[in-house]
C-alpha cells in the first residue's frame, strides 16, 4: 500500500476536488484493480510523487501525484490556478474545480499550512493505453481561511472558514491529453466527515 502525505492542502472535493466540510467541492476518486504497492511515501508536498516500489501502473501513479500536487497549489493560491491541466476540459470535473476555485477567489477562501492531506492509492487498472482508474482513499484536515489583505498581515489572524475532517473512498478515471495524464471523472464509493476511512 502506497501512503503519501500532503500538508497544508486544500480540500479536494471530497475532497475533488478536496475541501473540508462544507466547502467540500467534489472531484473524486477512482476504482479499478491492479496490485497496491507496499511503499510508504511521507510529507509534504514537494516530494509526494517519489515512487519506491515497482509498479506496473508506474506512469498513472506519478501521474496522479502530480495532480494532487497541482490541486493543492490551487487551493493555497486559487487566483492563479489553471484546471485545465489538473482535468480533462469539458468533463464535470474540470467545470466543479473551475467553479470551486472562481468561488475561493470570489471569496478570499485559501487553504493555509494547517492540517493536511493524506491519500492512499488502492488499485490502478488500465482500460487502454490512454485510459485508466484509480481508486483512492483520501483524509483531508486541511483548514482553510478567509485571506487577510496584506496590509493587515500579522495584525490580525485569518477567520477559519473550515477546519472539519473528511475521508472518502473514489473511484477517478484518468484520461492522458497530448501525453498528459488528466482527471476525466471522479466516483466516490464512500464518504465522511470525522472520521478517518483510510486508516487499516
Amino acid at each position: 500500500m502506497k501512503i503519501r502525505m500532503a500538508r497544508g492542502l486544500v480540500a479536494l472535493s471530497a475532497v475533488i476536488l478536496f475541501g473540508c466540510g462544507s466547502q467540500h467541492d467534489s472531484a473524486s476518486m477512482v476504482v479499478n484493480e491492479a496490485r497496491a504497492s507496499s511503499a510508504i511515501i511521507p510529507e509534504s508536498i514537494a516530494d509526494t510523487t517519489v515512487m519506491v516500489s515497482p509498479e506496473p501502473t508506474p506512469d498513472v501513479e506519478s501521474a496522479f501525484a502530480v495532480l494532487i500536487d497541482r490541486r493543492i497549489e490551487c487551493g493555497r493560491s486559487p487566483w492563479s490556478c489553471e484546471p485545465e491541466r489538473i482535468a480533462v476540459e469539458g468533463t464535470d470535473v474540470h467545470r466543479v474545480l473551475a467553479d470551486l476555485m472562481a468561488d475561493r477567489v470570489a471569496n478570499g477562501v485559501v487553504a493555509s499550512r494547517s492540517g493536511g492531506l493524506r491519500y492512499r492509492i488502492d488499485h490502478v487498472t488500465l482500460t487502454d493505453q490512454d485510459s485508466a482508474t484509480v481508486r483512492v482513499c483520501f483524509t483531508d484536515d486541511t483548514v482553510l481561511v478567509q485571506s487577510v489583505p496584506p496590509s493587515l498581515e500579522g495584525e490580525i489572524p485569518p477567520i477559519v472558514v473550515d477546519d472539519s475532517l473528511v475521508s472518502s473512498v473514489t473511484d477517478w478515471d484518468l484520461h492522458r491529453v497530448a501525453g498528459e495524464w488528466l482527471w476525466s471523472a471522479e466516483r466516490p464509493l464512500n464518504w465522511s466527515v470525522g472520521e478517518d476511512l483510510c486508516v487499516a
